[in-house]
């Protein structure tokens, strides 16, 4: 197999993994260094806001240095992040040294995709995305499990398979590249700058429940939208957002992110608190989200094939807030696996045609920039995801009334997101 998809596939496993990983350890984290339990959330918080904030910047970096370059400083990036955080001997120095991880990540997804596509033949691509995707799902799946075993011994052990893989993925990329820059093209630092610091002050804000900073976010992701609209070479295509189909399923996509990405430190703090599961039965558990996710995604594509993808999306998004919602009201007395295995389900099944129909609803020759949109909207929503959690669980006395709050308020994101899924279907009938 070509070594630079192998390297690829490697480096897709790592991000999914060392999330729901260190999200299963977050109970002992929290005991070891000192910290509340719900304060832990702040880890995950670090790690996925510095991907939201340097994936598209990266990206845009690596199509005029050079994917390989910028892939490569990634990786080596992440595995200084991730010995640092192993090392941490107080919280702080774990949530920076997890921030320097997650630029790294950011580095490697801007450049991950297109360097794929350069490492196979045409008529390889599709199996080759396959592939990364099944990557992706593993470590989804194997995460928790892994993690919940690995943190038994030590939850700085939890770094070691994220490690071990980044650095055969540099092995496998190859030597020092030759610095290559593309001529009459500059790099829009402005918005760069603009971009990173709106989604700083935007999820900071959320996580620390401060109107002022969540607002000041707000506003400053408006400007840099606007800025960006004016740059010759802007970070952000904004031009995507003038379609409604478009902007209306992108929106759901963050959406189906914020309403999900929480769900593992947040279960995994009831799991082993108030159920008192170790980390590994609490990770065999939320393993069962992932599970259904490998699943149902084919069986959800083949679906969508063959009927309406928008209904099929809509039906998953109305799955996982059903879900959600009964969730909320039986996590404290039960862990319901079955209620875990169904938000699996509802979660392929939207993410799935919702993916497909965001890329048919632009030009071909617009698709990348599309793709890279949609991996933003995942890390925005994960990053905010744990943000909320964090302001949720703070506000309540006790940890099990917080979850099910938590999970209410998150079922009705859903609902959200199940209307928004609407949109192509509701613009073919107008």
């Amino acid at each position: 197999m070509n070594r630079v998809l192998v390297s690829v596939v490697l480096s897709s496993f790592v991000t999914p993994f060392s999330t729901s990983a260190l999200g299963v350890s977050l109970p002992l984290v929290a005991r070891d260094l000192g910290a509340a339990s719900v304060d832990s959330v702040e880890a995950l918080v670090a790690l996925t806001l510095a991907v939201a904030m340097f994936v598209l910047p990266l990206g845009r970096a690596a199509d005029l240095l050079g994917h390989v370059v910028v892939f490569r400083m990634g990786l080596l990036l992440a595995v200084a992040g991730f010995v640092l955080a192993s090392l941490s001997p107080n919280f702080l120095m774990l949530c920076g040294a997890l921030a320097v991880g997650g630029v790294g990540l950011a580095a490697v997804f801007g450049s991950n995709n297109a360097l794929l596509f350069q490492a196979v033949a045409p008529d390889r691509r599709a199996s080759a995305v396959g592939i990364n995707s099944m990557s992706v799902y593993l470590g989804l799946l194997t995460g928790p499990f892994l993690g919940g075993f690995l943190a038994q011994v030590s939850w700085r052990a939890v770094f070691l398979p994220a490690l071990a893989l980044l650095l055969a993925s540099v092995v496998l990329a190859g030597g020092p590249s030759p610095r290559q820059v593309r001529g009459g093209e500059s790099y829009d630092w402005v918005g760069a700058a603009l971009l990173a610091l709106s989604l700083a002050l935007m999820v900071l804000g959320v996580s620390a429940a401060s109107p002022l900073f969540t607002g000041l976010g707000l506003a400053a992701l408006v400007f840099t939208g606007l800025y960006e609209s004016r740059q010759r070479s802007p970070v952000v295509d904004v031009g995507l957002f003038r379609g409604f189909v478009f902007s209306a399923l992108l929106i759901a996509a963050f959406l189906n992110y914020l309403s999900t990405a929480a769900l593992t430190p947040a279960l995994s703090l009831l799991f082993q608190e108030e159920y008192e599961m170790t980390p590994q039965d609490a990770g065999m558990l939320l393993a069962l989200q992932a599970l259904a996710m490998a699943i149902s995604a084919p069986l959800a594509g083949r679906l969508s094939d063959k009927t309406s993808p928008s209904a099929v999306s809509a039906g998953g998004a109305a799955l996982l807030a059903a879900s959600l919602f009964a969730y909320s009201h039986v996590a404290l007395s039960s862990p319901s696996p079955h209620l875990l295995f169904l938000m699996g389900v509802g979660f392929a099944f939207f993410i799935v045609p919702n993916t497909t129909l965001i890329l048919l609803s632009v030009p071909p020759a617009r698709r990348g920039t599309a793709s890279a949109l949609v991996a933003e909207a995942r890390v925005v929503g994960q990053s905010l995801s744990n943000a909320v959690a964090v302001n949720v669980l703070k506000s309540y006395s006790s940890l099990p009334s917080g979850v099910s709050a938590l999970l209410l308020l998150l079922s009705a994101v859903a609902v959200a997101t199940a209307v928004l899924s609407t949109a192509r279907y509701i613009t073919t009938r107008l």
